[in-house]
């Protein structure tokens, strides 16, 4: 009676372990921890699976993301994997949005955005207008008539490359169906939330299954 017992016990930690495993498989399940976007949007570079954030730098819950698992996330990216960023444009977070741009088209997007991120989260009413914006590009070394430049008009519309760059991302993050971040797009076709995901530390573990889901189906496709 004792030898059959004890040798039952490894058959049910065997079916145990079977089903955490096969669990694990569908822990993220479409609909409920990440939405499939009905129309997959255009990433930048095709040949890479794409994870782009949608953020804003007066949000808090953006800025411990960023802080506390975005970054370290990102020193350990695949070499086919993408990750870029795009403001969000809200009504009030319009400016905090041509920031970004701003620096993207200085080019010093990388090196200004941790400061731009510690700037503005503590205080985002005080950047209510571009003029606000300006003294935090000259401390880091922006010539005061290179950072006018880029909101100058310019083109057969007559408006800046930051007003273009801002009216695109508007027009994406109401395709998207957007209503709070930060939120992450996983190669143009899924959208993962807060919400959905059941919390900031989720995002990534999200993002990483549908990154997965995605190699997988480029393999399959081969």
């Amino acid at each position: 009676m004792r030898l059959s017992k004890l040798w039952f016990i490894p058959f049910i930690v065997l079916v145990l372990c079977a089903a955490q495993l096969g669990y694990a498989g569908d822990l993220w399940e479409k609909g409920r921890h990440y939405k499939e976007l009905p129309y997959p949007i255009k990433t930048e570079d095709p040949s890479k699976i794409e994870v782009l954030e949608v953020f804003w730098y007066g949000c808090p819950h953006c800025y411990e993301f960023n802080n506390e698992h975005l970054i370290k996330w990102e020193e350990q990216l695949a070499e086919d994997v993408s990750f870029t960023l795009m403001p969000a444009t809200f009504p009030g977070w319009v400016v905090h949005a041509k920031a970004y741009y701003a620096a993207k088209f200085l080019g010093i997007d990388k090196e200004i955005h941790q400061y731009l991120f510690d700037k503005i989260v503590a205080n985002p009413r005080k950047f209510k207008d571009v003029s606000d914006l300006k003294p935090l590009f000259v401390a880091k070394g922006v010539k005061s008539e290179d950072f006018d430049k880029v909101f100058e008009a310019s083109g057969f519309r007559k408006i800046s490359k930051v007003d273009e760059a801002i009216k695109k991302a508007t027009e994406k993050v109401k395709g998207l169906r957007i209503s709070g971040v930060p939120a992450l797009i996983v190669n143009g076709k899924y959208k993962v939330s807060v919400g959905d995901a059941g919390g900031i530390p989720n995002l990534l573990k999200v993002a990483n299954y549908l990154v997965d889901k995605e190699r997988e189906a480029a393999k399959k496709a081969l």
